[in-house]
């Protein structure tokens, strides 16, 4: 049986500010975290930009520690074919690993 580990997530459009196909690096690890920071990924979808009203919603409860603009799914590299939801402020572009489109 082949084994597709290029999925697809089509959320949102191209407003995101990394687009997809976009390495990644993990930052701001927190304790219970699967990755820890250095950690590299590709995104493979995005929701969002989230409205100023839901933003500052999502801030006061507490369970996010800066201000969520995008959520995005990255494909871990040790986790090949399951995307994982993270946060914005927990990622960062690779240099030169950023794809326009």
């Amino acid at each position: 049986m082949k084994r597709c580990t290029r999925r697809k997530i089509i959320v949102g459009g191209d407003e995101d500010e990394w687009h997809k196909e976009t390495r990644v690096e993990k930052t701001n690890s927190e304790p219970g975290d699967t990755h820890r920071d250095g950690a590299m990924g590709t995104i493979v979808g995005t929701l969002g930009p989230a409205p100023p009203a839901l933003r500052a919603e999502i801030l006061a409860g507490g369970k996010v520690k800066r201000d969520v603009v995008f959520m995005y799914w990255v494909e871990w590299d040790d986790l090949p074919g399951l995307p994982v939801a993270i946060v914005d402020y927990r990622i960062k572009p690779v240099k030169g690993g950023e794809s326009h489109g």
